[in-house]
Parts: structure tokens; sequence; C-alpha cells
């Protein structure tokens, strides 16, 4: 019994070691975990920018489903909570907002 005991004791140990549990961090976003910082995932198919926060402003230009954005800022108004980024504003209808661009990419993802 003593002898199946260790075997099995080993076996797991050998299995358990042998795992990598190297984190990796993609530093090419030097914000992605910055606590002031949040992130927008786009979960609309496609969302055009808007110069001011208002639905009948200007188009600056437009994103797709599943980009994902550094946040710029927050405006509230009349039609509706709207984020700042740097080509435009686009409503919090069209976005996910995440604490870290890590939870993000997770959620992408998921939504695939």
């Amino acid at each position: 019994m003593k002898k199946l005991f260790l075997f099995f004791f080993f076996s797991l140990l050998f299995f358990a070691c042998k795992k990598d549990k190297t984190i990796y961090f993609d530093e090419s976003e030097p914000h992605s975990l910055n606590p002031d910082v949040f992130w927008a995932l786009v979960s609309d198919p496609y969302v055009a920018y808007r110069q001011v926060p208002d639905w009948n402003s200007e188009v600056t230009g437009s994103c797709r489903k599943n980009d994902i954005l550094e946040v710029k800022g927050r405006t509230i108004t009349s039609s509706g909570i709207w984020y700042s980024f740097d080509n435009g504003y686009l409503p919090d209808s069209a976005l996910q907002i995440f604490s870290n661009r890590y939870k993000a990419i997770t959620a992408r993802g998921r939504n695939n």
C-alpha cells in the first residue's frame, strides 16, 4: 500500500511540475493595466465615430466589432452616454467597457 501511495504521489508531482506557469504580458500598450485608464470593446458590427457627442454630428471615422480602444473620456448628454476616443465619440450602446485591456481581450475571445 505504501508503494502504491508513493507511486501516485510522485506521478502527481511529476505531472504538476511539468506545466509552464509563465505569464506573458503584451507590452505594446503601456496603459494596459493602468487603473486610471478604461478600455472599450466594440460590440456592434459597424460603428461611426462622431465629431461631437450627438447622433446628428458629422462622422469622422468608423470602427468594427471586436476592436479594442483606449477610452479618453466620458460625456453624458440628453441623447445618452458617449465615450471619447482618438478618432471621435462613440455611444455606450455600441460598447462594452473594461477596467483593463486584458479583460477586454478575454471578452473579445468569448464573443468570437
